[in-house]
């Protein structure tokens, strides 16, 4: 009875981090339609505060828990910080600053990084068959970007960004791992976009000072902004990162973080749906190996 439980929770772990990406290869798309109309402050600033609305929605209506008493809340807090405190400032102005598709190749390197990182950190096994199937994956995402990337402007600023969010992501998910055990997928959920909600909100506030209440009430009121911000709260933001702390408690770390390279898949595909982009006989080859080596990497045991 124990061994069919335990197939159940990693199948349930795999399907979850599978589909927070998957979401998130969207969230690209949203940032760039609703940063044409408001700033990067503002973005976030409204994202998370509709994120943690609905987690206080979750949590009285007691679909979600909420205990922090007796556990570590200091290092829940450092997670929350990393992501998505820094995560989301360096990740917002790095997608401003080159394109969506150069983002998506920069973050396709989190599983690096982060398979790196927990070996180091968190003692975790890392196979050499693992190690060369993540690097099937990035190889796939640089064939994709390297073609996009030709045709867009990058800056040394957003690359800089980008790389700062590579490093917080990557601590995010290990600490994300080592909390596991103390603090369920919706505690982890709930601190993360309430650090969100304060510190973006209090950033905005800053930018706009006087003039924060009419940039609000103008950012609601425009559908490019409303409706993106709709779609990074409830989808992106509650849906995707609880979903990626179920798999995080079920799952190694160097595991999890391969699925980030679905995310460029998805980007492109959305591009070439919603955006009119081209699609070339290059991309087709990118997608086939990251999902192959996403695919051999969800297989192993």
């Amino acid at each position: 009875m124990g061994t069919n439980t335990g197939i159940s929770n990693n199948a349930k772990a795999l399907i979850a981090g599978i589909t927070a990406n998957v979401i998130w290869g969207f969230s690209f798309m949203a940032t760039r339609i609703a940063l044409g109309y408001t700033g990067v402050h503002m973005l976030l600033s409204l994202r998370f505060i509709a994120s943690f609305l609905i987690m206080l929605v979750l949590a009285a209506a007691g679909i979600g828990k909420v205990n922090f008493k007796g556990k570590p809340v200091g290092l829940l807090l450092l997670m929350a910080l990393c992501e998505p405190v820094i995560y989301f400032f360096a990740e917002t102005y790095g997608v401003k600053f080159t394109t969506s598709s150069f983002s998506g190749l920069m973050i396709s390197l989190i599983p690096i990084t982060t398979a790196l990182l927990s070996v180091v950190v968190i003692r975790e096994h890392l196979t050499l068959k693992r190690f060369l199937w993540i690097l099937c994956s990035v190889l796939g995402v640089i064939l994709i970007s390297v073609k996009q990337t030709s045709e867009g402007t990058i800056s040394v600023k957003g690359i800089i960004c980008l790389l700062i969010a590579i490093i917080s992501a990557s601590f995010f998910s290990i600490l994300s791992r080592t909390l596991a055990g103390r603090f369920t997928s919706f505690e982890r959920t709930f601190i993360m976009m309430l650090m969100g909600c304060i510190c973006f909100t209090g950033t905005a506030l800053i930018e706009n000072r006087t003039d924060y209440i009419p940039a609000f009430a103008a950012a609601v009121t425009e559908p490019h902004v409303i409706l993106p911000v709709l779609f990074l709260s409830l989808i992106c933001s509650v849906t995707a990162f609880f979903c990626m702390n179920y798999a995080m408690t079920y799952l190694e770390v160097n595991r999890v973080v391969v699925f980030a390279n679905i995310t460029p898949v998805v980007s492109v595909i959305a591009g070439v749906l919603f955006l009119g982009e081209p699609f070339s006989a290059i991309f087709l080859v990118g997608i086939i190996l990251i999902l192959l080596g996403v695919y051999m990497v969800s297989k192993e045991n």
